[in-house]
C-alpha cells in the first residue's frame, strides 16, 4: 500500500491495489483512487467516456469519489481526473478513454493520468447533491443513483447499452432529467423515484425501455422523441397519464386498455383526473413506435 499524499487545502488521494475478491475475477488486477470529503456542500459532476463499460453506485459520505478499474491489457485507454473546490462546491471531470491531459494549473486542483484500464466502478457520496453529466460513446453504461441526492442528470450516449435506475426516492428534487440516445440499448427502471419535474428522452435507433414505477404525487411531464427506434413506457396504474403525440401513418402509439381516444391526437386514463400523481407524455415518433403499458 502506498503511504497517503496530502494536497494542501484540497484533499487526501489514497492508491489501494485490492485483492482478488472486489468487483471482479480472481485474474483481473483492480486499482482503487479516492477522493475524501472535506468542505463540499455541493458536487458537480462532468464525464466523458470514448468506449468501455462505465458503473455508477452509492458510495459512503465521507468520499466524494472512490474509483476502482480493471485493465485487461495494456493498450486499454487511460483515465483522467480533475477535481478543484471553489466556494464550498466541487467540481469534478473525468475523461475515461480519452488519453491524458494536461492540467490547468489551477491553485487548489489536482491532475490524475496515465491509469489504464477498461472498465470503471465509480462511487459516489451520498451525503450531498450531486449533478451529473455524462457523455459516453461506446460501451456500456450501468448508473444506479439509487441512495445518492441527484440534484441534476444529463447524459448523451452513441453506440451504447445504458441502464439507469432509481431503485429508491430520490432525496433532492430534478427539475430536468435529459436523456439523448443513438444506435443504443436504454433501459429506465423506476424513474418516478427520480422526483423529477420534467423528463425529456431523445433516441434514434434502438430499443428503449422506459419504467416510471416508483412514488408520484405530482403532475410531471415527459417529453419523448424517437427516431427509427422502438419505445416501451411503464406507468404504474395508480398513474393517471395524458398521452399526446402528432398522427402520422408512418408512426405508431399503442395505449393500455384503461386508455380512451381523446381526440384524434391524444389518449387518457381512466384514472387521470382522480389520481394524486399525473404523468403529460408527449411523443413525436417518426418511422418507430410508442406503447405505452400498465404495471
Amino acid at each position: 500500500m502506498r503511504p497517503m499524499r496530502t494536497i494542501p487545502g484540497v484533499l487526501t488521494i489514497a492508491a489501494i491495489a485490492l485483492g482478488p475478491a472486489a468487483l471482479s475475477s480472481p485474474q483481473e488486477d483492480l486499482s482503487q483512487r479516492e477522493i475524501g470529503r472535506t468542505t463540499e456542500k455541493e458536487l458537480k459532476v462532468v464525464l466523458t467516456s470514448s468506449f468501455g463499460s462505465v458503473l455508477f453506485s452509492r458510495g459512503e459520505p465521507e468520499k466524494m469519489l472512490v474509483l476502482d478499474t480493471s485493465p485487461r491489457t495494456a493498450k486499454d485507454p487511460r483515465i483522467s481526473v480533475d477535481y478543484s473546490i471553489r466556494n464550498r462546491v466541487g467540481y469534478m471531470d473525468l475523461s475515461l478513454g480519452e488519453g491524458a491531459k494536461e492540467g490547468d494549473g489551477k491553485k487548489g486542483s489536482f491532475h490524475i493520468s496515465d491509469w489504464e484500464g477498461g472498465k470503471w466502478y465509480l462511487k459516489f457520496s451520498d451525503a450531498i447533491p450531486i449533478s451529473f453529466d455524462v457523455q459516453l460513446g461506446v460501451g456500456k453504461g450501468d448508473f444506479d443513483l439509487t441512495g445518492l441526492q441527484v440534484k441534476d442528470f444529463n447524459l448523451s450516449t452513441g453506440a451504447s447499452d445504458v441502464t439507469l435506475s432509481f431503485d429508491e426516492p430520490n432525496k433532492s428534487c430534478i427539475d430536468n432529467i435529459s436523456i439523448e440516445s443513438g444506435v443504443s440499448k436504454f433501459d429506465g427502471r423506476n424513474l418516478c423515484n427520480a422526483n423529477f419535474k420534467r423528463f425529456r428522452f431523445q433516441g434514434g435507433v434502438g430499443a428503449y425501455t422506459l419504467d416510471f414505477g416508483g412514488a408520484l404525487t405530482s403532475e410531471v411531464d415527459v417529453d419523448i422523441e424517437v427516431g427509427l427506434g422502438v419505445m416501451t413506457i411503464y406507468v404504474p396504474s395508480g398513474t393517471g397519464a395524458r398521452v399526446m403525440y402528432d398522427k402520422s401513418w408512418v408512426s405508431r402509439v399503442d395505449c393500455a386498455a384503461d386508455f380512451g381516444s381523446n381526440g384524434d391526437n391524444e389518449f387518457i386514463s381512466e384514472n387521470y383526473y382522480s389520481a394524486a400523481g399525473k404523468m403529460n407524455i408527449r411523443v413525436d415518433s417518426g418511422l418507430g413506435s410508442v406503447k405505452i403499458r400498465r404495471r
